[in-house]
């Protein structure tokens, strides 16, 4: 199965043996793919923060520190000032809902991986145009998830204190993942307001070189599919 993850400069496509990632420095796609190992799964961490805007970054240092102290991980006795009162568990909402503040360079990307999931027709750099016309949004995106968390989180919210809360919305995220059959039969509304998410706040409209490193990324992942499968039957 093929998955997507975009992030500040690029995409990546990878399935559960290989990776492929295609990213934007200074104004030129750069390209590699490798087998998946725990090295791999670091540099793609280090892409995904790093690729941030700084502002985002000071904001996320922030949030650790802030959870570690208020949690006891880190003793705040001996601070010389008073920790503003802020419930911890409202890191993790913000985690959940990190899709709907990406940067705007990010949305582009994830847009652009959308369309060339959607994308039905050949795939390749020379049709970025047609593609760039596909359906922006991706059936199996990551905002179905995040959907499966918040609705069960804010219908909780309202009757119950914020720490039963996001274990609500935990849950949701678990049956989103294990039950995704039955909710699209039986909740189907869940993945229409995944889609309208998508359509307008966790995806923007790509432009050509969002679309051209999302293709390319793409077109080196069946390559080093295609490399891997062929190294195992040799």
């Amino acid at each position: 199965m093929i998955q997507g993850i975009s992030f500040g400069r690029g995409v990546f496509f990878h399935d559960r043996h290989v990776l492929a990632c295609a990213e934007v420095k200074n104004g030129t796609i750069h390209l590699w793919a490798e087998t998946i190992t725990p090295m791999t799964l670091f540099k793609m961490w280090v892409r995904v923060m790093f690729s941030l805007p700084w502002y985002y970054n000071v904001f996320h240092a922030c949030l650790v520190v802030y959870f570690l102290l208020t949690s006891g991980i880190i003793p705040a006795a001996s601070l010389p000032f008073v920790l503003p009162e802020l419930d911890p568990y409202w890191v993790f909402v913000y985690l959940a809902g990190f899709h709907f503040v990406f940067p705007a360079r990010l949305k582009k990307f994830h847009g652009a991986e959308h369309k060339v999931f959607s994308y039905s027709g050949v795939k390749k750099v020379g049709a970025w145009q047609e593609i760039g016309k596909a359906d922006i949004v991706n059936q199996g995106c990551s905002t179905n998830l995040v959907t499966c968390f918040f609705l069960p989180f804010l219908l909780v919210f309202l009757i119950a204190p914020l720490e039963v809360s996001v274990w609500a919305g935990a849950a949701g995220i678990f049956i989103g993942f294990l039950g995704d059959r039955l909710l699209r039969r039986y909740l189907p509304f869940i993945y229409r307001l995944s889609a309208f998410l998508q359509r307008h706040v966790t995806t923007k409209e790509p432009e050509r070189i969002h679309l051209e490193t999302a293709i390319r990324s793409y077109l080196l992942f069946l390559h080093q599919r295609e490399q891997a499968a062929r190294a195992k039957a040799a």
